[in-house]
């Protein structure tokens, strides 16, 4: 698993296979994001997710209740998996960033990678 981070701690750059190998890293990823303001969180070079990413997904969302999450270059096999789970009605998805300039409500270091 590699991760590219922001220092607003509002957006993070995802990359490689997410599964339940990974469950504490993503864990310890997603609950170091801050909840004052829109995140981010970009998925085009995501090659696979199960369903230990989507619950931590899950469980993101119900702490940022207030907040825009976006999920944004999502490869079509994933995109089909969040809609196939509904999480288009918890999370904007978004084809590419420039989507996502203005967030809206849902129902970040200067480039850092590390494998993981």
């Amino acid at each position: 698993m590699h991760q590219l981070r922001t220092d607003s701690r509002r957006r993070i750059e995802l990359e490689g296979e997410y599964d339940l190998s990974q469950r504490e890293q993503i864990g310890a990823l997603f609950g170091s994001l801050r909840a004052d303001g829109p995140i981010v969180i970009d998925l085009t070079k995501v090659t696979f997710i199960d369903s230990t990413f989507l619950h931590l997904l899950a469980a993101l969302r119900l702490r940022f209740k207030g907040q825009s999450i976006t999920l944004t270059g999502a490869t079509a096999n994933i995109k089909r998996i969040l809609k196939l789970v509904k999480f288009e009605q918890l999370f904007v998805l978004a084809d590419h960033d420039k989507s996502v300039a203005q967030p809206r409500p849902a129902p970040g270091l200067s480039e850092i990678s590390r494998k993981a």
